[in-house]
């Protein structure tokens, strides 16, 4: 079943009419209206699962907009989320960045009073959901003893993303995305079983499995003459392993492939625990002839640090900044000083979350090159993505 209800929270009656008007326009018929945070967590309380998007002020007398996100982000909400203020652009920026803190699928923040126009472009980036699993069956599925049973039988399957040059209009590489789809026709989110694999102690597991899968599907591309390279995720914990990168090796010399032909995907943030350990792997795999690539650039602590001591190849920036550049000058400032930085170290840089052609357009104007997107391809499937990759490479 469809989850179809927006809800809007706003202490002044005025906007909340115009709003309505606006979503009833767009084709929103069921519209939720909530004169304070506190009504809003009433009904949120009362059609929770049923509500898609929440548009929030941020200024309101008692429980003001940031508040209320807190505890809708104790709720588990998952519903899309836009601000909309009057605010300075620095504090809808920090909102902004606030919200993606909480993990909400943030589609963008607008000033006061709002156009329908800009209403309909912001609700266009959401993607339609159905009713998740039933809580009961997702934590069944996390348990340690599923999460072995499901590695051992290779339920969990890499979908592939291209990476995207922009002037040629072709994939350089692919990143492959672990997913879990079940016989029941659902799929269980990454952000859901990674966190749980990486507590059961499984990281490895996963690792070995998805680079088995992800290697064999290159071997076949190379068949058909898809010159790509493909990009896999390392958790630290894997990293950790000092018998890692010869496991790797057995595995790419099984396929007739060579090091150079795998991107390993490294996120900045965990690089801080365990340095040694994690810099010996890391620079034995370097050393090997295997592209490192250091993920999410600019969200951990220690972004510079990671690019002198660690020889990486390739640098992705955050998606956050890149869909935030053209609007808020602070992140595209930050946008062209990645590039930069990125450039004179003579690294491969990619743009991730590239979701329509204005995010495209700053990113060209700030040095860029190759991008990663649903605007380019969305996460796919084996069989979708070499129709695509056939389409694209040839």
């Amino acid at each position: 079943m469809a989850v179809n209800m927006i809800m809007v929270v706003d202490d002044d009656e005025f906007q909340l009419s115009l709003m309505n008007e606006q979503l009833l326009a767009l084709g929103w018929t069921d519209v939720l209206l909530a004169a304070s945070g506190e009504t809003a967590l009433l009904l949120l309380d009362r059609y929770g699962p049923d509500i898609a998007v929440i548009i929030s002020d941020l200024s309101m007398p008692g429980m003001d907009g940031l508040v209320l996100m807190r505890h809708l982000a104790q709720r588990g909400v998952t519903a899309s989320f836009i601000l909309l203020s009057s605010a300075t652009d620095e504090i809808l920026s920090s909102a902004a960045g606030l919200a993606q803190a909480h993990q909400f699928d943030l589609l963008g923040v607008i000033h006061k009073p709002c156009t329908a126009a800009q209403l309909r472009d912001l609700l266009s980036k959401r993607q339609p959901r159905s009713r998740g699993l039933p809580p009961k069956c997702i934590e069944m599925a996390l348990t340690v003893q599923r999460l072995q049973q499901a590695l051992d039988n290779d339920e969990f399957v890499p979908w592939y993303q291209p990476k995207v040059d922009m002037d040629l209009n072709q994939a350089t590489s692919v990143e492959a995305l672990a997913r879990w789809p079940l016989e029941s026709g659902g799929m269980i989110g990454p952000a859901l079983f990674v966190p749980a694999i990486e507590a059961a102690g499984l990281s490895d597991k996963l690792f070995f499995s998805m680079a088995r899968q992800v290697l064999c599907d290159l071997a076949k591309w190379r068949a058909q003459g898809l010159l790509l390279k493909a990009a896999i995720n390392m958790s630290m914990d894997t990293a950790m392993n000092l018998e890692m990168p010869e496991r790797l090796q057995a595995l790419i010399e099984a396929q007739g492939l060579q090091p150079q032909d795998l991107i390993i995907e490294v996120t900045e943030s965990g690089l801080m625990t365990e340095r040694t350990l994690a810099m010996e792997t890391l620079t034995r795999l370097s050393l090997m002839g295997y592209v490192l690539s250091i993920d999410d650039f600019g969200t951990g602590y220690s972004s510079l640090v990671q690019l002198v001591d660690l020889p990486f190849k390739e640098l992705k920036i955050d998606a956050g900044f890149v869909q935030r550049a053209d609007t808020e000058k602070k992140a595209e400032a930050v946008l062209r000083i990645a590039f930069a930085i990125g450039h004179s170290l003579g690294m491969s840089v990619i743009s991730e979350g590239v979701e329509n052609t204005s995010q495209m357009d700053i990113v060209r104007a700030c040095g860029g090159k190759v991008v990663q997107g649903y605007l380019l391809a969305r996460p796919m499937s084996y069989d979708t993505c070499i129709d695509w990759l056939l389409r694209k490479c040839t």
